[in-house]
């Protein structure tokens, strides 16, 4: 029983990539050539078309040329994460969120007060929790939070970074008292988690940015509440979005499949 609540602490960000596919455009820091952001612009287009390796392909050429540049590495972790979730094999997968790790470390390195850079590394650090033993599932929850956190701390517009705590704080709450005693006991505890405060981060996420995933996730948080009318309004709302993104098929499938067991 254990096991089954620190593996679901561990995924906390398992579709989160959905929600980064269309970053607005930051500004970029003065000194890079002009022909970098119409670059980063065009990964973007990748990205949001499906077109994981050709934007991997782009983003490690430009790596290339600007080494510490905060915008290619951030945008790199979350093609890397694209491609950890489309595949289905499950080495490839382990390969590429390992990746996205080192790269998410490249990025606070070379941009730590960056909220992007930060919201990467949560992400990078999810994801990478899905191949770790407990210990380090629990350590990397830890990371995830304090991410998002320092993310916001930077940058209060990062819807993403929303949406991650929100899922954080849904996840932990669903592990219940006696497995959270446990794990205070044996590996040092989690931070205080609060189911009412997820709901708070994905309504912020969705005010931020309508995106089908965010919807998707504040309907799953009303069910754990035991919510009903809340969930089908939140559901019915993410089933009514255009799948813009190439993973929002399967987000909607999953609202209808919410819904009808609500109906």
């Amino acid at each position: 029983m254990l096991r089954t609540g620190l593996r679901r602490i561990a995924l906390v960000v398992p579709l989160l990539i959905g929600l980064v596919l269309a970053p607005a455009a930051p500004a970029q820091p003065a000194g890079p050539p002009s022909a970098l952001p119409d670059a980063l612009g065009a990964v973007d287009r990748l990205r949001r078309a499906g077109a994981f390796p050709e934007a991997r392909t782009r983003l490690n050429a430009l790596r290339k040329d600007h080494p510490a540049q905060v915008a290619v590495l951030w945008r790199l972790v979350y093609t890397l994460a694209d491609l950890g979730q489309a595949t289905e094999l499950a080495e490839a997968r382990s390969r590429y969120y390992s990746r996205a790790l080192r790269v998410a470390n490249a990025a606070l390195a070379a941009d730590s007060t960056s909220g992007h850079a930060h919201l990467a590394m949560a992400v990078a650090e999810g994801r990478a929790a899905l191949d770790a033993g407990t210990r380090e599932r629990i350590e990397r929850s830890r990371a995830v939070k304090r991410h998002a956190d320092r993310a916001l701390a930077l940058d209060s517009t990062l819807d993403g970074a929303y949406h991650v705590r929100g899922r954080w704080h849904r996840e932990v709450d669903d592990i219940g008292f006696f497995k959270r005693a446990l794990v205070r006991t044996v590996y040092g505890g989690l931070p205080e988690s609060s189911i009412e405060q997820a709901v708070r981060d994905f309504k912020q996420a969705i005010a931020l940015h309508e995106e089908v995933l965010h919807r998707l996730e504040l309907g799953k948080t009303y069910l754990q509440m035991d919510r009903p009318d809340a969930a089908r309004r939140a559901l019915r709302a993410a089933l009514e979005m255009p799948a813009e993104g190439p993973f929002d098929p399967a987000y909607k499938a999953e609202a209808r499949k919410h819904l009808d067991a609500l109906d």
